[in-house]
């Protein structure tokens, strides 16, 4: 029987490198457009090398592509999010784009089935007395359109980590200097584990939640290659900097709603007290880029 130790060795090799790509020489002719080559793709037109008369493993292969299951599958690309999250979010922004499924449409995939999950388990995440009233309308109608629209309203609230993230991890050992765009597909894909999450700890009343703040600890320590403390801080302080702006954005958009009272003196409490928080915000995340910046590795 193999050991812990060997196991453990084991997952940590196929944490960095999962996939094994073995060369062929055999000599094939594409049946698409008749061209001899060797390996398993044409090289012209890209027909993979076994196709072949239409069969009953034809349509079943057909049948699951819907659903994302072929090579690249869902499935596969579901497992590496929970077993490696930071090296296969590295790997995708680095130009690997063969190792997993569409960070986009896993992230709406899943919303889907989270949202059939929530209605066949009868959970009520938004209290719809809390909408109906007054004080609440405004937050409480984005929190249904959010609800109902699971994919969007998860990458909407893990947006806010987008700057943070880029800010706090410039000057990181690995991925440095990662661009604003990488780190949308960053929180794409934590956006899909965070709803995976979150419909798992439906079936043990909700104390699976913590696991969110643990994966995003490992997924950038995985991705970034900071220290235990070096990952924690900085993880830690996104997360706090994070909701702060998710708020004042919402505060915003309220008052120039007409949601909170604009007389005079409040509108110059409420700007005054606006900008102070916000100023106070970028001095702490301005703070710990000049951290990584003096302390980057070489």
């Amino acid at each position: 029987m193999m050991s812990l130790k060997e196991l453990y060795r084991r997952f940590r090799v196929w944490q960095v490198e999962p996939f094994q790509y073995e060369d062929t020489v055999e000599q094939h002719v594409c049946v698409n457009c008749g061209r001899s080559y060797e390996g398993d793709f044409c090289p012209v037109c890209g027909q993979k090398n076994d196709e072949d008369r239409v069969s009953w493993k034809s349509v079943g292969q057909e049948l699951i592509k819907i659903w994302g299951m072929e090579s690249r599958s869902l499935l596969s690309s579901v497992l590496q999010l929970l077993g490696r999250p930071g090296y296969l979010i590295g790997d995708y922004i680095s130009g690997r784009r063969q190792v997993c499924y569409s960070p986009v449409s896993m992230l709406f995939v899943m919303a889907v089935i989270v949202t059939v999950v929530l209605q066949l388990a009868g959970v009520k995440v938004v209290n719809m007395d809390a909408v109906e009233t007054t004080e609440y309308a405004a937050m409480g109608k984005a929190a249904v359109w959010m609800v109902n629209h699971l994919g969007w309203g998860m990458l909407i609230i893990t947006a806010f980590l987008i700057l943070p993230t880029w800010l706090l991890f410039r000057y990181a050992p690995r991925h440095s200097h990662h661009t604003l765009p990488e780190g949308i597909y960053i929180q794409l894909f934590m956006s899909t584990l965070v709803l995976l999450i979150f419909v798992l700890s439906q079936a043990f009343a909700g104390w699976l939640l913590w696991l969110v703040p643990v994966y995003y600890y490992i997924a950038f320590r995985q991705l970034f290659g900071y220290g235990v403390w070096g990952t924690f801080w900085r993880t830690a302080l996104a997360w706090s900097i994070s909701p702060v702006l998710a708020l004042l954005i919402s505060m915003e958009v309220m008052y120039l709603t007409g949601q909170i009272p604009s007389d005079e003196d409040s509108a110059k409490t409420y700007t005054l007290g606006f900008f102070a928080l916000f100023i106070i915000c970028m001095g702490i995340l301005y703070i710990g880029y000049l951290i990584g910046k003096r302390t980057r590795h070489k």
